[in-house]
């Protein structure tokens, strides 16, 4: 033991313990790199700007609420009963954006008993605006809260977007998540295959694995009904042409 301490002051650390520490200071500078880029929000611009930054990552969202968004219900029944239906972004956004479609068995059940009427309170007094604001946030768990999605075809790509809250142990942040890709099977499903993804500015697609894990997880947390989810099983394949999604029913 006294030989090494003393080799150590003579001759310095050895090379195994120079190329641990870069590894460590490394992986550190890497970390840290990541926390600031996510906390670096992107650019909302709705058209790229003629001499882009290479320093800005920009985010041009779909198109919402024109003319070619109206039969997006229709198209979504066609798809609930399974048949191949090709939609653009502007219907994918109306879907996304709406408060989501009745099961069939709702809107044919009867109607319940009438209960009787509860004898009168008094009213409470009025909230703040403020608690009325805090109560209409929805509350959910986990590290990445995510909310409605927007939808924008980008050539052969499909671009999904989404507002996320990031919750550590109840501290939040506000981000957007940027995921763009095509589609491909896992297995006998069809699952969309992202190739570009950003947490903020992080452009987290250049660390192995994680942009699939991550954009995996906020699918499993987004609000689809069951209907929904049973006719994408039946999918045989999604494409991409002419501005349109084009999911295929055998």
């Amino acid at each position: 033991m006294a030989d090494k301490k003393i080799d150590k002051a003579l001759y310095g650390p050895s090379v195994t313990e120079v190329a641990l520490g870069a590894i460590l200071g490394l992986l550190l500078g890497v970390l840290v790199a990541c926390v600031y880029l996510v906390f670096r929000p992107v650019s909302l611009v709705q058209t790229l700007p003629k001499e882009p930054l290479r320093s800005v990552v920009y985010y041009i969202p779909g198109k919402e609420g024109s003319a070619k968004s109206k039969g997006w219900q229709a198209k979504q029944k066609q798809f609930l009963a399974g048949t191949s239906v090709a939609v653009v972004e502007e219907e994918l956004n109306a879907w996304s954006t709406s408060s989501g479609t009745a099961a069939p068995a709702a809107s044919a059940a009867k109607p319940a008993p009438k209960a009787p009427a509860p004898a009168a309170k008094p009213k409470p007094a009025a909230k703040p605006a403020e608690e009325k604001a805090e109560e209409s946030k929805p509350v959910q768990d986990g590290f990445i809260i995510p909310y409605a999605a927007n939808f924008r075809v980008v050539d052969d790509k499909l671009q999904i977007g989404l507002k996320c809250t990031l919750n550590w142990y109840g501290l939040t942040y506000d981000t957007t998540v940027v995921a763009t890709g095509g589609f491909g099977k896992s297995g006998d499903q069809v699952v969309f295959v992202p190739e570009l993804v950003y947490l903020g500015s992080c452009p987290l697609h250049l660390l192995p694995s994680l942009p699939g894990m991550l954009v995996s997880h906020i699918i499993a947390k987004e609000k689809v009904s069951d209907e929904v989810r049973t006719a994408w099983t039946k999918l045989t394949a999604v494409t991409i042409e002419g501005g349109a999604v084009k999911l295929t029913v055998q």
